[in-house]
Order: C-alpha cells, then structure tokens, then sequence
C-alpha cells in the first residue's frame, strides 16, 4: 500500500512539472515579443501636410503575429540612406523629394530585401502597406510585399498604428 501511494505522489510530481513546463513553453513566445522593440511614437491622429516643394510617403505596417517583435529596415535602395525602422504596428513617415524613388525593406534574416517604387510629386502624399503577416503560414516571408493604398484605406489602418520616426 506504501509503495502504491509513493507511486501515486511520484505521478502527481510528474504531472505538475509537466504542466509547470508547458505553461512555461506556452509563455515564452509572448515573453520575448515584450522584450522587443516596439514603435514608442505618438498614435496616429491625422495626416501632416506635405513639407514645401515636397512629397510625402506612409509606409505603414499593420499589426500581425508574424515577426511582431521584429523591426525592418527601410533604406532609398538607390543610396543605401537608412530611412527609418518599421515595426509591427506603426508607420514612418517619409518626406521625398520630387521624382522616382525605389524604397527598400529589409526583414532581416525573415525574407530577402523587397524593393517598391514611388513616383513622387511635390505636394502629394502617398500611401504603402507593408505585410508580412502571410510569412508565417506561406513561406517565411516570400510573400511579403508593398502594396499601394488610397487615402481612405490608409486612414482605416493607420487610426490603429503609432509613430516609428
């Protein structure tokens, strides 16, 4: 009888510390995204005008599971200039000069650079949407992309994003 309750309190041992680990394993993804960078900037409220004889470009990122802990890199590819850090979550916005720009996102390690092209006119502002979100079930960012956006479908997204510059 001894033996069978020394068996019972060994399983029972067993078993807490199975589930101590896997709420520990369950916890751990949502422990490294707190420790990563995150946009600190205001949340969006409006539209800023254009600086004079300018462009004005909001590459924005909506919130997603993939890669939310990580930022990308966004550089004028023809110049290799940083341009800012886009991160889950948040939007830059990019004052250009008039003319064709390509602009370049690096996902670091996630997928490979993907490059756009924004032909800018002074006085305008334009609108990309960066997603990554289709990466985690489709091929680790392959299918990541920029996609042009109105106005109106910029404002619907950006109401949810905060500053990254």
């Amino acid at each position: 009888m001894f033996k069978s309750f020394t068996s019972h309190t060994a399983t029972a041992t067993a078993i807490a510390a199975t589930r101590r680990a896997v709420l520990g394993l369950a916890l751990l993804p949502a422990l490294i995204v707190a420790g990563c960078a995150t946009a600190t900037g205001p949340a969006f409220t409006a539209l800023e005008a254009p600086p004079a004889g300018k462009a004005q470009l909001y590459l924005y990122r909506k919130s997603a599971l993939y890669a939310s802990g990580a930022s990308y890199a966004v550089t004028n590819a023809a110049t290799k200039k940083v341009l800012g850090e886009l991160f889950n979550a948040s939007y830059l916005v990019l004052p250009l000069d008039a003319g064709k720009h390509v602009i370049s996102v690096d996902e670091r390690g996630f997928a490979s650079a993907k490059n756009f092209e924004v032909q800018a006119e002074a006085g305008k502002s334009y609108f990309v949407e960066y997603d990554s979100s289709k990466g985690l079930l489709l091929g680790w960012g392959l299918l990541s992309g920029s996609a042009a956006k109105t106005e109106v479908q910029a404002l619907a997204d950006l109401k949810d994003l905060r500053r990254a510059n």
